[in-house]
């Protein structure tokens, strides 16, 4: 019985997965997920949020990290539009964040972070 109901969890996570893997499919081309995003930006949110004066020892690398994904412009639009709905959410310090793609040393990840920025005439 308890062989049965494990198969059937295997089964059940499995089909999960698959669902996740196949909605994912349905976004843009080659976009970088929010859920990518946020992850890279985490080691950062002390610095983001303005209680550090600068970004702790994890954040830059993990910058770095995304930035190297970030391979087209479906990439930065969905990254921007991440950026743009997450610092609203979370209270994020523009200024902060407009300077974090030099002081990490990033090309491609530099997205203008604004309320009114149209990420879709992001290039």
């Amino acid at each position: 019985m308890a062989v049965k109901k494990m198969v059937e969890a295997v089964f059940v996570v499995g089909l999960v997965v698959t669902m996740m893997n196949v909605w994912g499919a349905v976004s843009v081309e080659g976009a970088i997920s929010c859920n990518q995003v946020v992850s890279a930006m985490t080691p950062c949110a002390t610095y983001l949020l303005g209680n550090a004066a600068t970004p702790a020892a994890a954040c830059c690398p993990s910058i770095r990290g995304l930035d190297s994904q970030v391979k087209a412009t479906p990439d930065r639009q969905a990254v921007c539009n991440c950026l743009k709905t997450q610092a609203q959410s979370y209270g994020v310090k523009l200024g902060k964040a407009a300077n974090l793609p030099g002081l990490c040393k990033v090309t491609d990840l530099n997205v203008p972070i604004s309320p009114n920025v149209d990420c879709s005439k992001v290039h």
